[in-house]
């Protein structure tokens, strides 16, 4: 009886090692990338302090580092994948939050569940992209220009 006990344990123990394996595995690319877009967010933002990571993938690949630079104010940095593209740097407070650009879609459109929000870059214009599922359950994408000065958003539906 001891024997089965320690067969099932140990089978156990390689099963939760392999799943473990796997994910590190899996999550090793996206961590790589922070790495590299907070170190190139400091050297051409002089960014001092991370806050906030967002991954986004459109026409073009980019890492959102938001965080504060030495001289305290806050700032997002839009970083591309093909590092010889620019970098778009804006400060946090010329920009809308979370918070507003959610508004905005709530008033053009009654999601069922919203799967996601992240900074990103459409048409070279910073932006919140919002996932969401309508009624139907067909995913959409929502995009509310990151810009105070901006009144621009964009739906794209049933993807």
């Amino acid at each position: 009886m001891k024997k089965w006990i320690l067969g099932i344990t140990i089978t156990v123990l390689v099963i939760i090692g392999f799943f473990v394996n796997v994910y590190i595995q899996a999550v090793k690319p996206l961590n790589t990338a922070r790495q590299n877009a907070v170190q190139e967010a400091k050297d051409k933002a002089d960014l001092v302090t991370t806050d906030q990571f967002y991954q986004y993938n459109g026409k073009q690949a980019y890492s959102v580092v938001v965080g504060k630079q030495k001289n305290g104010s806050k700032v997002a940095v839009w970083i591309p994948d093909n590092l010889s593209d620019n970098i778009t740097i804006m400060k946090w407070a010329d920009g809308i939050t979370k918070k507003e650009a959610l508004h905005k879609l709530m008033e053009k459109k009654n999601p069922n569940k919203i799967l996601g929000i992240r900074l990103g870059m459409k048409d070279e214009i910073p932006v919140w992209e919002i996932s969401f599922l309508d009624k139907s359950k067909k995913l959409n994408y929502f995009y509310v220009d990151f810009s105070k000065t901006s009144n621009h958003s964009t739906l794209i539906e049933n993807i």
